[in-house]
C-alpha cells in the first residue's frame, strides 16, 4: 500500500523548473533526525548556489538556528505564521520548512484547505516531502496517509537517517528491507556520522560545510565530516531531490 501510495504521489508532476516551490522536512515521532536531515539538505543547496527562505517550526525555541542562522522559528499551527511561511513562496527562493514532530498532517491539511495543493496538482506550484522514518516502520500507515493527503504532482521522500551506527532499525530487515529496496528510487539513506564528529560539529554551531572548512578543528573531524556530507548529496543526486542538471 506504502508504494503504491508514493508511486502515485511522485507521478504526473512537471519537473521543476521556474515554480515556486516548498519543501517540506517532516516526521512522525521526535528524535529521528530530522532536522539534522534538514542541516545537510540546506547545505546541499547552499552548494548548488539555490537561493533558500528557511523555517524552523520547533517553536519557541527551534533548534535549527543554530545551525542555519537564516531560519525563522515560526508557531506552524497558528494561522498567521502560515501566512509568514506561506504567502512568501515565489519561484525565486525554495522555501524550506522544518515542520515540528507531529504537526506534518495538521501541516498538510492547513495547504489543503489554503487550496495550496490544488496548485500542486495543477502543477503551478512545487511541493517536496523529506518524510523522515524512525527506527521502526510502526508509522507506515502515517506515511501512506500524508502520501494520500498530497496526492498527485507532489514528491514524496523518504530519509533513512541512521542517526546512531549501532542501533538496530526495523527498515534493515525483513519486509521492511525488502519493500524499502523496492523503493529505492524514492528512499534516501543517510549513514551513520561517527558520534564524536557529530558532537563536535553540534559544539560549533554553523553547517556541516563550514565545520569542514574550518582549520581550528580536527584535520581528522573534518575529513569525517566531508566524507559523509559527500555521501549524502550523492543520495540527494542520485534521487534528484532537486529536478534539474546535478552541479
Amino acid at each position: 500500500m506504502l508504494s503504491a501510495a508514493l508511486s502515485a504521489t511522485n507521478t504526473n508532476r512537471q519537473p521543476m523548473t521556474a515554480r515556486p516551490t516548498i519543501v517540506l522536512v517532516g516526521a512522525d515521532k521526535g528524535g529521528v533526525g530530522k532536522t539534522m536531515t534538514c542541516r545537510v539538505l540546506l547545505d546541499y543547496l547552499a552548494r548548488r548556489g539555490t537561493a533558500v527562505r528557511v523555517f524552523d517550526s520547533e517553536w519557541p525555541n527551534g533548534n535549527l538556528q543554530r545551525f542555519a542562522a537564516e531560519a525563522a522559528i515560526v508557531d506552524i499551527a497558528k494561522v498567521t505564521d502560515q501566512m509568514r511561511v506561506f504567502d512568501g513562496v515565489a519561484a525565486d527562493a525554495l522555501t524550506v520548512v522544518d515542520i515540528r514532530a507531529g504537526l506534518l498532517s495538521p501541516t498538510i491539511k492547513a495547504l489543503d484547505e489554503a487550496h495550496l495543493l490544488d496548485d500542486v496538482r495543477a502543477g503551478a506550484m512545487e511541493l517536496v516531502l523529506l518524510h523522515v522514518l524512525g527506527d521502526t516502520v510502526a508509522s507506515i500507515a502515517e506515511i501512506t496517509r500524508a502520501a494520500e493527503a498530497i496526492g498527485t504532482g507532489a514528491r514524496h521522500f523518504l530519509v533513512k537517517n541512521k542517526t546512531n551506527a549501532d542501533q538496530a532499525f526495523d527498515w534493515d530487515t525483513g519486509a521492511a528491507k525488502a519493500m524499502l529496496e523496492r523503493m529505492a528510487d524514492v528512499t534516501i539513506d543517510i549513514p551513520a556520522l561517527p558520534a564524536v564528529a557529530a558532537k563536535a560539529v553540534d559544539e560549533r554551531g554553523g553547517p556541516f560545510a563550514a565545520f569542514v572548512a574550518d582549520d581550528t578543528q580536527s584535520r581528522l573531524l573534518r575529513g569525517r565530516v566531508r566524507t559523509w556530507l559527500e555521501a549524502v548529496w550523492r543520495e540527494f543526486d542520485r534521487v534528484k531531490v532537486i529536478e534539474g542538471d546535478t552541479p
